[in-house]
């Protein structure tokens, strides 16, 4: 007969070996290869190339001088709505004449910048605490590339990996005293997707006044250059888009379950009587800002720094009426590398909220899985009744991103506490 006490022993040094963050960086990327499957297989439309479409008529159209601000890619609802100097980080994809190519080209760019944040995440972890061993490694490299948001930013054809490396790259600048190059990576980030603006902000709490003034310099010459090659028109022709397609206007009325929104204008249009939408974004500034003030710390170590980092971060994608559920990929760099620096109490919070991310779903999935599975349809109907009435308050990305604001503020009140009761300490000595 086996020896049950060596094969109990066994078994659980195997449990040990996976801890909480490996089989969450393992589930993370099993989630992302469902993602293909469900699109090309279960859902109604692909999705394939939806947002690059609007990139890669905009660099055409600019090409040949045209207006490319809102320029028809023949999808419904998708058109480019960027700031005009933004269209120069595609011009060198329009002289490419077979779309799929050109897709296929930015798909490269786009998996390297997740190598490139995955590689700065194993920098930061292996600078604090040693060589990682392989296996975290791969599946730090793993939930990089494969998850689920990062596998639909990259099947939309959307530059959020791109983003992604520069808000990680502008953070280690500023751990490297290199100011002017964090400044500079954060300003050129904005010029693209506009919400990087915000951590303006977070370089006024660190009093990075030269990363403040590079990163002001790089968007106000940006901008400049923009006016001078494609006309100050297409500045008039943006803010005539931009407002015509503000997603604030959405939350006016009962908002789609199925609408990728996961700001906390959601919940707030759902629970507050009728008001302008604009009040969404006040009452959501109120809400995060004690929070924010609680989760800031003076930054002892890189942990502390991170955090505080993560902290602004997330509380800009809940504020912004603009964040999508691929714009989580923001929050990868500073959330990866606390797994592995912070141990404290509060870190299931962590692990839920990046659950939660890693996981964006939404009723109408729901609904075509268990069509598939062949589940009654008793069953199908009573799971999506419950599914639409819940994510049609909440989405389950803004679920986490709120479970890591309360993780950041627990552990900045706690970090608040020690320090003081050392002062304490000293004070008695």
């Amino acid at each position: 007969m086996p020896n049950r006490r060596l094969i109990g022993s066994s078994t659980i040094r195997r449990l040990s070996r996976l801890d909480p963050r490996r089989a969450l960086l393992f589930a993370s990327i099993a989630g992302g290869l469902l993602v293909p499957l469900y699109f090309f297989v279960l859902a109604p439309t692909t999705y394939l190339g939806w947002d690059f479409h609007a990139y890669y008529a905009a660099a055409s159209a600019a090409l040949t001088g045209s207006s490319f601000v809102g320029v028809d890619t023949g999808i419904t609802g998708v058109t480019y709505v960027y700031p005009p100097p933004s269209v120069l980080v595609f011009l060198p994809l329009a002289p490419v004449e077979n779309w799929l190519v050109a897709f296929a080209l930015q798909s490269v760019v786009n998996v390297a910048a997740a190598l490139g944040v995955a590689a700065l995440v194993v920098h930061v972890v292996e600078r604090q605490r040693g060589r990682l061993p392989s296996s975290d490694r791969l599946l730090i490299t793993g939930c990089c590339v494969g998850s689920a948001p990062v596998a639909a930013s990259l099947g939309l054809g959307q530059v959020d990996t791109l983003v992604a490396l520069a808000l990680a790259s502008a953070f280690l600048a500023l751990e490297y005293g290199r100011e002017s190059a964090a400044g500079t990576l954060l300003g050129a980030a904005a010029l693209v997707k506009m919400f990087p603006a915000a951590l303006g902000v977070w370089l006024l709490y660190r009093r990075a006044w030269r990363a403040l003034a590079a990163a002001t310099a790089t968007g106000v010459t940006g901008l400049a250059v923009g006016a001078v090659l494609f006309g100050v028109d297409s500045y008039r022709r943006f803010l005539t888009v931009l407002a015509s397609r503000s997603r604030l206007d959405a939350f006016a009325e009962t908002v789609s379950p199925n609408f990728f929104a996961m700001s906390l204008s959601r919940p707030l249009s759902q629970l507050l009587p009728p008001v302008p939408p604009v009040t969404y974004i006040v009452v959501s500034v109120l809400l995060v800002t004690p929070v924010l003030w609680r989760a800031a710390n003076s930054g002892a170590t890189v942990a502390d720094r991170l955090a505080t980092f993560l902290a602004f971060l997330t509380a800009i994608l809940v504020v912004s009426p603009a964040s999508n559920t691929t714009y989580v990929l923001y929050l990868y760099f500073p959330v990866l590398c606390l797994f592995y620096l912070d141990t404290g109490r509060h870190q299931p919070l962590l692990f839920a909220g990046f659950a939660a991310l890693s996981f964006p779903i939404q009723p109408a999935q729901v609904s075509a899985v268990l069509a598939a599975a062949g589940t009654p349809t008793a069953v199908q109907q009573s799971v999506s009744a419950v599914a639409t009435s819940s994510l049609t308050v909440v989405s389950v990305p803004l679920l986490g991103c709120l479970s890591i604001l309360a993780w950041c503020g627990a552990r900045g009140f706690d970090t608040a506490q020690t320090r003081h009761s050392g002062a304490v300490s000293k004070a008695d000595d």
